[in-house]
């Protein structure tokens, strides 16, 4: 399978856009009272993002 980047080559992150969206990925994973299926939606959707077949 061939996989076309998703950013450009050269593109720059801001570090603090970068250090915000670490923060906000922690807390997410942090998280234990999320219903199953509000969970397997987000599992699909993170699977999509990253061209995962899980």
């Amino acid at each position: 399978m061939n996989r076309s980047a998703r950013v450009a080559a050269g593109t720059q992150v801001f570090a603090a856009l970068r250090a915000a969206l670490g923060d906000a990925q922690n807390a997410v994973v942090r998280l234990d009272r999320v219903d199953p299926h509000t969970t397997e939606l987000v599992r699909l959707r993170c699977a999509h993002h990253h061209d995962c077949g899980t």
